[in-house]
C-alpha cells in the first residue's frame, strides 16, 4: 500500500500585537495532544537571530531591519520542514497585510499545501492592547499597536487572499 502523505491544514493567524495570537496557538497545541501542531512565529526567529548576534536581549529598539531577509529564509526552511512532519502549522504573525498574505498563501500551495484557514482577531480597544502588551516580553509600545489597528482590514478580506480570490 502506498504512503499517501496529506499537506497538513495551515492556519494563519490575523491580529494585531498583544491580540491573544500567540496564546491562542498555544491553547490549541495543548489541546490537541493527538495532532502534531507546529507553531511557527517570526517574532520568535527575530529574538533567535538577534540574541544570537548580539548576545542581548532582545528588544524592538534594538532589532536591525537589515536581519528581515534571514528571518524569511529562516521561515520559509521551518515552514517546509514542518509540512512534511506536522498534521497543523499555526503561523501566528500578524498578517495585516492582505497582499503579503496572498503571497504566502501561494508559496505555501507551491509547496503542496492545500488546506489553509484564517483564525481573525478583531481588533480590541487601544488602552487594553497596551495593558496586555506592557505584559509581555517583547512590547511593541502604543504607537505600533495604534497603526496595527489602522491597518486591521476586515476578516473577510484575509480569507478572500487565502483563497485566492
Amino acid at each position: 500500500m502506498p504512503d499517501l502523505k496529506t499537506s497538513p491544514l495551515v492556519i494563519f493567524t490575523v491580529g494585531t500585537a498583544a491580540s491573544g495570537k500567540s496564546t491562542w496557538a498555544r491553547s490549541v497545541q495543548s489541546r490537541y495532544t493527538g495532532l502534531r501542531i507546529a507553531i511557527i512565529e517570526r517574532d520568535g526567529i527575530r529574538v533567535s537571530l538577534h540574541e544570537g548576534k548580539i548576545e542581548g536581549v532582545f528588544s524592538w529598539s534594538a532589532w536591525n531591519p537589515a536581519l528581515e531577509g534571514k528571518v524569511q529564509q529562516l521561515w520559509e526552511r521551518q515552514v517546509r520542514s514542518a509540512i512534511g512532519t506536522h498534521d497543523v502549522l499555526v503561523l501566528a504573525d500578524t498578517h495585516l497585510d492582505v497582499d503579503d498574505l496572498a503571497k504566502k498563501a501561494q508559496w505555501l500551495r507551491d509547496q503542496g499545501v492545500t488546506e489553509m484557514s484564517v483564525h481573525y482577531f478583531p481588533a480590541l480597544p487601544l488602552m487594553e492592547l497596551i495593558r496586555r502588551d506592557r505584559g509581555r516580553g517583547h512590547p511593541v509600545g502604543g504607537e505600533v499597536l495604534r497603526e496595527h489597528i489602522k491597518k486591521l482590514e476586515p476578516e473577510d478580506r484575509y480569507w478572500e487572499a487565502v483563497e485566492g480570490l
